[in-house]
Formats: C-alpha cells, structure tokens, sequence
C-alpha cells in the first residue's frame, strides 16, 4: 500500500480530505485465478453451531432471517470473512428479541460502526451508528474489553449478534412469499424456522437500504455497496482480465435484472451494471423524484412514463473501467468511492 505522509489533497468542493486514509493501490487482477469463484464454506454441523441465536428466536415464535456476511458465505458461498452476525427481526418483535437472547448467553454490547469517515472529514459528525434501532448482543464469554469488537474468542460461535428492524432492508418476514428460503436442507431440521435471502431479494434488500438509509453513515453505504459487489462476482464470476464492456450487459447480468422484482432495484441494477459507476447520488435523488412525479398522476404506471435520458442514459464511455471481486461493476476502487460518498454527503445530496 502506498500511503504519503502528512499530505492532504483538495477535492472539488475546495475542502479537504487526507490522503493517507484513503490511499490504496488499485487491484490489477493479479489476485485471480480460474478457481477463484470455487469457494466451499464451512459444512452444515460448523453452520448449525453458529446459527444458535436464531434457534432461540424462531423456538421463541419470533420470525428472524440470516443476513450480512452469514448469508453471503453460507447462502450464496461467497468466499467473506464473518463478523456480527446480522439477524433482520419484525420492527415490532425486536425488544422481543432481544429479551429472549438476554436469557440464553448473550449480554448487551455497544456498537462498533461508528462513522470514523465521516469522523475523520468532519470531526464531532462522526458518532452516527449505522442502525439507529439496531440492538447488539455480544457472547457472554467475550471479554468486556473486547464488546465493542468483532472477535473470534467463542468460535464457531459469533462473538456479537445484530438484531436488525425487517424494515430497513424492505422485507416482511410474515409475509414473504418467495423472497426467503429455509436452510434445510442440507442443515438439521432444527433450523428449518430460519429463513434465509433468495439472490434477488438479498440483492433487494440492499438496494432498499442504499435509497433509504436510517443515517448518514458513509462506512455503511460503502459496506452495502461491497455487499453488492460480492453477490454479483460470485453470481456473474467476472474475469478482472476481460473487463465488461460499458454500455452493455453480460448475458448473466440480464438474467439478474429479469430475476429482480422492486421497480427500484432494476433500475438500481441496471444504472450499476451499464454505468459500472459505484455511486451516483443526483440519479438516485432523481429517481426518488421520478417516483414521486409518477405517483401523482392519475393511472400512471411507471412501465410506461419515459424517465429523464440522464437517468438511463448516462454512460461515460471515456473513463477506464475497473473490474473487482468486492467493486465488481465500479468505475474505480472502494478509496475513489468512498470520497464520491463524503463529497456527497458535504453536498448534501447523499441518499436520505
């Protein structure tokens, strides 16, 4: 990694931002290989072990669905480290939720995704959590000078659990159709109350989170973004040796696109795939306007109402298009997208 010493550099809102902290070399493919996408997780008796607060949940009647990075290595094998595991509970049972953990093994932690980008470009603005209702439990076995990080002390056990509101990712667990999924098999019939994310609705899910976040937390925008950027890798298994072309959708790409079925998703989707843009927050405060527009004229179906050329259009064929396993579809590295975020939000015209 190369990083300067004591340099900062003036973005083009004439503020400033350090260039140590965001400064990385960009990925030149180097990392891959024909089996790269070939990842295998952990068998069904090590997933069982760590799905023990989920057990508790649905033996207690409260609907609860796997999410995060669980999700991703166990569902839909993508080869990522585990941290909290993220838990999406119904909004009004989450209280619920946590009282039934409190009484098996689990004790009230802090949280740890304090906004330290946003902390470091505006000191004093950086305190946000990136779940304002969120609640966290951590293992009662982990030390408390380890509560506020995510740890490996209680393997296969997680060292924290996230009880995260159904709402913020737009999914109804008592209703959901088929949005979600059981685990069994292959795992013990123990687990058949846990529900799981199909691709589409995983993919759904986060979008939703994107266009409506409950704060304004860079580190989080960014973290869904890469979450994005896993599914799609390991769905589409992009060789970083041969770059898509902008413009236009691989075969496996529009497959995704006919699998989704939110209006904001597809067009959320689409904009990524054909732009291979990370972020662009004037077309996603654009398409909440496009929506609005829609909803107030009478009959309207937003099949059939043209939206702005910009919005669907807007594809700068000049740029160098760089291809990843965690920014598979991005114009540049997680560093360039992060400070799109920041100046975004200086702005004042992040997604809210």
């Amino acid at each position: 990694m190369n990083t300067t010493q004591n340099d900062s550099s003036e973005d083009d809102d004439g503020t400033f931002y350090d260039e140590e902290f965001y400064s990385s070399e960009d990925d030149d493919g180097t990392f891959y290989d024909e089996e790269f996408y070939e990842f295998v997780p952990e068998s069904p008796n090590v997933q069982h072990k760590r799905l023990g607060a989920l057990r508790q949940l649905t033996a207690a009647g409260i609907p609860c669905a796997l999410w995060g990075e669980d999700a991703l290595r166990y569902v839909h094998r993508v080869a990522t480290a585990l941290f909290d595991q993220q838990i999406l509970v119904p909004d009004d049972l989450l209280d619920s939720a946590a009282s039934v953990l409190l009484n098996e093994c689990w004790v009230r932690s802090p949280h740890n995704r304090l906004d330290l980008a946003m902390e470091r470009r505006e000191p004093g603005r950086g305190g946000t959590v990136a779940w304002p209702k969120a609640i966290r439990l951590a293992h009662r076995d982990v030390p408390p000078e380890l509560m506020t990080e995510s740890t490996h002390v209680v393997d296969p056990l997680p060292s924290h659990v996230l009880l995260l509101p159904q709402s913020y990712y737009g999914i109804d667990l008592r209703n959901h159709g088929r949005r979600l999924r059981s685990m069994v098999p292959p795992l013990p019939p123990s687990n058949a109350g846990i529900l799981v994310p199909e691709f589409h609705t995983f993919v759904e899910g986060l979008v939703h989170f994107l266009l409506h976040p409950p704060a304004r937390h860079v580190e989080s925008l960014i973290k869904h973004t890469i979450y994005l950027g896993y599914l799609c890798s390991w769905r589409v298994q992009y060789d970083p040796r041969n770059q898509p072309v902008p413009g236009e959708l691989l075969p496996e790409e529009q497959k995704i696109l006919g699998e989704l079925e939110t209006e904001d998703a597809r067009w959320f989707m689409r904009h990524r795939f054909m732009t291979r843009d990370p972020f662009w927050a004037d077309a996603i405060e654009e398409h909440k306007k496009w929506k609005l527009d829609v909803a107030k004229k009478p009959g309207a179906n937003m099949n059939t109402i043209d939206r702005p050329k910009f919005m669907m259009n807007k594809i700068d064929h000049r740029r160098s298009y760089h291809t990843s396993p965690s920014t598979n579809f991005n114009v540049s590295t997680t560093k360039s997208f992060s400070m799109t975020i920041l100046r975004a939000l200086h702005r004042g015209r992040a997604p809210r």
